[in-house]
């Protein structure tokens, strides 16, 4: 019995090493996927984003272009506590990265950059 489970365990580590080694980059991918905040920020990503009238204004406002707003999906963290992610029917992430804060609303067809901030910025768009 204990040289069945030996031989199994052998094979699935041959098998684990063999997979690392053939398709480099790969492996980390699919086990960094069962990660809360990779798994959100990786759907966040992968659609269009749309953004909406206020976070552009907040652009125009602040002089900042999109790709540094949108750059918090490089490495931010998604703020679980101040998300709604049982909203109907687009769920609110809030993702955060140094001290810029992104919210998106992701629903089945788009994803959209609803508002963003900067900390203690001064720019009022209503």
């Amino acid at each position: 019995m204990f040289r069945r489970f030996g031989i199994f365990f052998f094979g699935v580590l041959l098998g684990v090493m063999i997979i690392r080694f053939a398709f480099p980059g790969r492996f980390t991918e699919y086990t960094q996927y069962f990660s809360l905040d990779y798994r959100v920020i990786y759907h966040l990503s992968q659609d269009t984003i749309y953004i909406s009238n206020e976070a552009q204004c907040l652009m125009q406002c602040l002089d900042i272009e999109q790709a540094d707003v949108l750059d918090v999906l490089e490495g931010g963290k998604v703020n679980f506590e101040l998300s709604d992610k049982n909203a109907k029917p687009c769920k609110l992430y809030l993702v955060e990265k140094d001290n810029l804060e992104v919210s998106f609303k992701l629903c089945e067809d788009k994803v959209k950059l609803k508002n963003f901030s900067f900390g203690q910025d001064t720019c009022s768009c209503n």
